[in-house]
């Protein structure tokens, strides 16, 4: 009985222990679950504070900083500059490209591997090349009229001139005067030399009272080179004059002919023979030689030669054909010279004075020269 009774207040003991250890549990888990509810709302409730409080800060207006000027004359000072912090550099991620999966396609990869051509007709570009041509040459035609009408619109301006006085008459030789010259040395225009010839008669004064070249006064001049394919003239230019006296003058005057045309006309020897003879020679052999080359069997030889004498002929018309012409002049032949600037007199020459039924003037003297000149 004892033991029974044991037993059952042991049944019981269990019992009563297994009902306080699941009170326990759940008292356990209320709390749990109180605290999570509890921090929630505790987290909400800083977060709200903490959003108003930053809009707040966000809302204030900034506080305006007055500053006070000195209206005295010291120089300002100015507030040393706070250094701006740095803002480092922000690096980007580069891009992906987003992977396509691209089936393999033979039509297409065959399409890369084939290369591109493209024609176009001729007909295209002559049409492209005609129109750029025309708009070209009508801009270069718009142009030169624009010019040539401008140059239109602007008068000619000419040099003002002032007329001068010659100077002393007595003693000059004007430009434009012709003298006439006897050559005393042949011209040939094979190569540049001198020459010189002699004047014929009194040279007078441009007033025409005073002899300045007397007869006999050498004058000598320089050719320089030879005629051209075509020419019949030969320039000489005259340098130099000489009278008898001894007084010399610089001419710098070119030749002319009796009516003024420059340049010395004469004897034209072309030099035919020399140019085109050992042609004519050898171009006569070459047919001598193919007239006899029918005669004779071995052809083989007589081309040989023809075509020798060919190139022979060929070889020598083209070194002789180039010989210039030359102009060939008499000596004792008339030429004249062109006075080709004022020659004065006045450093050497001095006027004499005459004295005649007890007048004296000079012979300068536009009155009365020829009234009481011996030779009236």
């Amino acid at each position: 009985m004892s033991d029974n009774n044991d037993e059952i207040i042991s049944e019981d003991r269990g019992k009563i222990d297994d009902n306080q250890n699941n009170i326990s549990s759940e008292t356990r888990k209320k709390v749990i679950i109180g605290l999570v509810f509890l921090g929630i709302g505790a987290y909400m409730v800083w977060n709200i504070f903490s959003t108003s409080s930053t809009q707040d800060d966000i809302e204030k207006e900034p506080k305006k900083e007055v500053q006070s000027f000195n209206t005295s004359l010291t120089p300002l000072e100015l507030a040393p500059s706070e250094p701006k912090p740095q803002i480092g550099q922000i690096t980007l991620p580069a891009p992906i490209p987003p992977t396509e999966d691209i089936k393999n396609d033979p039509l297409l990869d065959a399409a890369k591997r084939a290369p591109v051509l493209a024609f176009a007709s001729e007909a295209h570009f002559q049409a492209n090349r005609t129109r750029r041509d025309n708009f070209t040459e009508t801009n270069e035609i718009s142009d030169r009229n624009f010019q040539n009408f401008s140059a239109l619109l602007k008068p000619t301006k000419t040099e003002e001139t002032k007329a001068g006085l010659l100077g002393n008459r007595n003693f000059i030789i004007a430009m434009g005067t012709s003298i006439p010259c006897i050559l005393e040395t042949a011209i040939s225009s094979d190569q540049p030399g001198f020459t010189s010839c002699v004047i014929n008669r009194d040279i007078l004064s441009d007033n025409g009272r005073v002899i300045l070249l007397d007869k006999g006064t050498q004058i000598v001049g320089e050719y320089r080179g030879g005629l051209k394919k075509g020419q019949h003239r030969l320039f000489v230019l005259w340098t130099r004059a000489k009278t008898p006296n001894g007084v010399i003058v610089t001419l710098a005057s070119p030749a002319t002919d009796n009516l003024g045309r420059s340049g010395f006309d004469g004897t034209i020897n072309t030099h035919w023979w020399e140019r085109f003879g050992s042609a004519l020679l050898l171009s006569i052999v070459d047919n001598t030689s193919a007239n006899l080359s029918g005669q004779i069997s071995d052809n083989i030889k007589i081309t040989g030669t023809n075509n020798l004498g060919k190139d022979a002929a060929s070889i020598a018309l083209e070194n002789q054909i180039n010989i210039p012409p030359t102009l060939e002049k008499n000596q004792g032949e008339l030429v004249n010279i062109f006075v080709a600037r004022d020659l004065d007199f006045s450093s050497v020459y001095k006027l004499a004075v005459t004295e005649k039924e007890n007048k004296i003037f000079t012979r300068s003297a536009p009155s009365n020269f020829f009234l009481h000149s011996p030779y009236r």
